[in-house]
């Protein structure tokens, strides 16, 4: 089967086209033909080297979703799943699975892929947020796939939703976009925020904390910046506010794992919907992680083997 895999850390051309062969099924695992993979931004990151990352010369990609060739349950045998793995394996031809969710009827691959773990983070972050109609929330990089999701939750709970976004994009759902390129963009953000799903980081993350409601949220999952948002003790104590560290298997991966099936099934209702931004085979890797570092997008940047 053809795979990209990575050789080494650093650029796009780091990852390799080759041939490799068709992993084999373990018990309790499907394997899959792929139909679409997803290229979030986190794997640019492991790319290179800025997060840590499994051992290199193997299969990269994690996001997958494809039909079931083989499976413990034959009922699983010809139906669509999205699948997630921490190890890799997803950017090829057939991949191996033992985390994976059956998708729902009229939902594509496509639109599968790009909903499943981004949606199920939003869920995740929405509920342990806990936002409640009247309130004002800040959701950073919202042309990004989690939040854009993050931004429909609010809107459709009822709340007032205050959006970051890069060069002006549009931001459906939003009622405030402001442009996160402005380095003093933190200085526009209303008064009396009551959450913040704060997922660009760096040392000015703090400045946020002067613009939240007394015993507001900051729920901290991403880091945009390359660098993790940075918080005194004493601003935090001072307003009574909660920082939430959204993120790890141990500590949120199982809310996410949770809240896949009704992320696909919200897609499938129309509640969500799945933005691509642009479609690359997988020939093309090194291409669609220059699309997703370059942050001109809107949505989720798909590799379709």
């Amino acid at each position: 089967m053809r795979a990209v895999v990575q050789h080494g850390t650093g650029g796009p051309e780091v990852l390799k086209v080759e041939e490799r062969p068709e992993p084999e099924r373990g018990e309790g695992e499907v394997l899959v033909r792929v139909e679409a993979v997803a290229v979030p931004f986190y794997e640019t990151q492991l790319r290179a080297g800025l997060l840590p990352a499994g051992s290199e010369a193997t299969v990269f990609g994690h996001e997958a979703a494809g039909i079931v060739v083989e499976a413990d349950d034959e009922s699983l045998v010809g139906r669509r799943v999205v699948t997630m793995s921490y190890t890799g394996g997803a950017y090829a031809e057939v991949v191996a699975a033992s985390q994976y969710t059956v998708v729902p009827e009229g939902v594509s691959a496509e639109q599968a892929v790009v909903a499943a773990v981004p949606a199920a983070v939003a869920l995740a972050l929405f509920r342990t947020a806990k936002v409640v109609e009247g309130e004002t929330v800040l959701v950073e990089a919202a042309s990004g796939a989690i939040g854009g999701y993050l931004t429909r939750l609010a809107k459709t709970h009822g709340a007032r939703v205050v959006t970051t976004a890069g060069g002006g994009k549009a931001i459906p759902d939003a009622d405030v976009v402001l442009d996160h390129n402005d380095p003093e963009w933190r200085k526009n953000v209303p008064d009396c925020v009551h959450v913040v799903f704060e997922s660009i980081g760096g040392a000015r993350a703090a400045e946020l904390t002067a613009k939240l409601a007394p015993r507001g949220r900051i729920l901290a999952y991403g880091l945009l910046s390359g660098e993790f948002p940075a918080y005194s003790v004493a601003s935090l104590v001072a307003r009574g506010l909660t920082l939430i560290g959204f993120g790890g298997p141990d500590a949120y991966g199982k809310d996410v794992a949770a809240a896949r099936d009704e992320a696909l099934g919200l897609v499938a209702d129309g509640t969500l919907t799945p933005v691509i931004d642009r479609t690359y085979p997988l020939a093309e890797a090194a291409a669609a992680h220059e699309r997703v570092e370059s942050r001109e997008g809107v949505g989720k940047v798909v590799l379709v083997p």
